[in-house]
């Protein structure tokens, strides 16, 4: 697929979020909703992030039991959202009724696997002796081989989900930074470069953007960095 960059807006207030929407003019980008912004701004927001021309990427990681998740996904379905993540970690069958639930739609469903604020230290949480790369690769092969759209993964895991897993899949890469320095709260870190030449499909970029002034600038850039 095309490579594609997805803005998180993850802004509290919803009108400066709306506003900053507004001022974007690369109508081919990905809008990242979260539940903060969509708790507050609800259908109206995905209508209003719609009519500007944008894809909207609706990130809710939902985990519960399957018959909720299921309903959660048909309820999305009706909001014509273009991507929907649920977590890897709620189990097969749980990954079976959202797949389920997404047909005769557009819908693209995307599986979490382990979440970029992770490091080594969350195998002795979980109490695993597993690397993140085994428990990453395990999450997005059972996800992928049920008929799930994608998977978001680091890009430290990214390249090996590609070359082994033997079915077409959209990877999601977040902890994208323009510094591989500046880690913020991001364990498992990336330049836009690295991140598709390990396998990203889409890339999510949220505060390099939100903190610049010029925010179609930034947007150009890291497009043009994608390009490798």
């Amino acid at each position: 697929m095309e490579k594609k960059l997805a803005f998180a807006v993850d802004i509290n207030d919803l009108e400066e979020a709306k506003k900053v929407i507004k001022e974007i003019e690369h109508k081919d980008i990905i809008i990242k909703i979260g539940y903060n912004l969509f708790i507050k701004g609800g259908y109206g927001l995905i209508d209003y992030i719609k009519n500007l021309g944008f894809e909207i990427f609706l990130d809710l990681k939902l985990h519960d039991i399957p018959n909720t998740v299921y309903n959660g996904v048909l309820s999305a379905k009706e909001l014509n959202i273009d991507y929907l993540t649920i977590h890897s970690l709620g189990g097969k069958e749980m990954l079976e009724k959202a797949y389920e639930a997404k047909q005769n739609s557009n819908l693209k469903v995307i599986a979490v696997t382990i979440l970029t604020s992770h490091n080594e230290e969350y195998k002795n949480y979980i109490k695993t002796e597993y690397s993140l790369k085994e428990l990453a690769f395990n999450l997005a092969k059972t996800a992928i081989d049920i008929g799930i759209d994608g998977v978001v993964s680091s890009a430290h895991e990214v390249r090996f989900l590609k070359e082994n897993i033997n079915k077409d899949f959209i990877a999601v890469v977040p902890g994208i930074r323009f510094d591989n320095n500046k880690m913020d709260d991001q364990q498992r870190i990336a330049t836009p470069e690295e991140a598709v030449k390990n396998g990203a499909d889409i890339i999510v970029v949220g505060r390099p953007i939100l903190k610049a002034e010029n925010k179609n600038k930034i947007i150009e850039e890291i497009i043009n960095r994608m390009r490798v």
